[in-house]
């Protein structure tokens, strides 16, 4: 897994608006991964919360990998259907993603999700869940400068 680990690193890195986000991905083995995020200034929405935009991303990205792990070697992972449900506001300054597959097939891949509040005293609190349905696809990796 240090050798799949290393690999999705290395895309996460040239993904610009995870870059941007600053989603790391802390852990990931075969059907699972877990992502973090120090929240910034520019996660956050009107009321001091995490938007929900950044959340729903964050599950996609998250489940997405966790998809990846069990596809044919080649393929690239792709999302067909997300539904976030909001549980919580966000209001910690570190947020855990787990992604979790629930049944991989040929061409679709049935994952869960959620997203925690990591407090300082190491609690948690539950923000977010997922469902997302990702698709194996021979779509090419186009680098554009």
């Amino acid at each position: 897994m240090e050798d799949l680990k290393a690999y999705l690193d290395e895309r996460l890195e040239e993904n610009h608006f995870i870059q941007h986000i600053g989603l790391q991905l802390s852990h990931v083995e075969a059907g699972y991964a877990e992502m973090t995020l120090e929240i910034k200034k520019h996660h956050l929405q009107q009321n001091g919360f995490m938007h929900g935009g950044v959340t729903a991303t964050i599950l996609d990205v998250v489940t997405g990998i966790s998809a990846y792990t069990t596809v044919v070697k080649g393929k690239n992972v792709v999302t067909a259907d997300l539904k976030v449900s909001y549980l919580n506001p966000s209001t910690a300054k570190n947020i855990l993603a787990t992604g979790k597959v629930k049944k991989s097939g040929n061409f679709l891949v049935f994952c869960e999700g959620e997203v925690y509040d990591i407090f300082e005293d190491g609690s948690r609190k539950l923000v977010a869940t997922c469902s997302s349905i990702m698709c194996a696809v021979d779509i090419p990796i186009v680098k554009i400068d």
